[in-house]
């Protein structure tokens, strides 16, 4: 099992993630490997990212990215997809980061750049999504990649995406920014009527269990906010991480 902090950050003007990778790994009081970037050259960074991610996927390490902003799993999810020859991708976010694409997507456009890249459209679920722009909606909908919007049935949704998970590779993104503000303030996008905890947690916790499960992570974390509120994102996210690593011990 591998921990892997990644300080990754293509938002202009918001240095808040930066410094999560950081915090969220002191919480867990263990240590963890740094992939170096830099983040005022973010093509370069993409690459370092990348030839790191696929190195750990083709030696078949168990790992978790922690962000970073969301631009980071562009380049992981990348090398995962093509290291692996089934690859299953779930994001759980309050946005759905399907604008269109620059050269190198950033946390607003990275979901659209990994199926540009070669991601199978049918073998991604996005959970939570609430705030979409209608050319983001347009090209879920063309692509035909399944969303859960608002989750009334947690059993159902977690029944689908395992079921549709076995036998595959799993890659799971939590933004954690799916959560309700109330549960996780200490965001840079926060938008109301999110998961709450125990509903992310039965998730995570079923999706845990799938035995094709290789790696997650856990972006947009925004320790600068979150020191207003005790740090309590920064726990929630640590959190995420642990049960990761304890599932990877079962």
């Amino acid at each position: 099992m591998k921990i892997l902090k990644v300080a990754g950050v293509s938002a202009l003007g918001k240095s808040g993630p930066e410094g999560a990778a950081d915090k969220i790994v002191a919480e867990l009081g263990v240590e963890a490997e740094e992939i170096i970037v830099d983040n005022s050259n973010v093509e370069e960074s993409g690459k370092i990212i990348y030839e790191k991610a696929r190195e750990v996927f083709e030696d078949n390490e168990r790992a978790v990215f922690v962000g970073g902003d969301h631009s980071i799993s562009y380049p992981i999810v990348k090398a995962f997809n093509e290291s692996l020859e089934n690859s299953f991708l779930i994001v759980f976010d309050a946005h759905a980061d399907c604008d269109y694409c620059a050269k190198e997507p950033t946390h607003e456009e990275w979901l659209r750049g990994v199926v540009d890249s070669g991601f199978k459209p049918e073998n991604i679920v996005l959970i939570g999504a609430r705030k979409m722009w209608d050319v983001e909606r347009k090209f879920l909908k063309e692509k035909g990649i399944k969303v859960f919007s608002e989750v009334y049935d947690v059993e159902a949704i977690g029944d689908y995406v395992t079921e549709n998970a076995n036998g595959k590779d799993v890659y799971v993104s939590v933004d954690i920014d799916v959560l309700d503000p109330a549960v996780a303030p200490g965001v840079s996008y926060a938008e109301p009527n999110g998961l709450s905890s125990k509903e992310l947690f039965y998730l995570l916790r079923r999706i845990f269990c799938v035995k094709s499960l290789r790696a997650i992570d856990v972006v947009e974390v925004d320790v600068v906010k979150d020191e207003r509120y005790d740090f309590r994102t920064v726990k929630v996210a640590a959190k995420i991480v642990d049960e990761f690593c304890k599932s990877g011990k079962i």
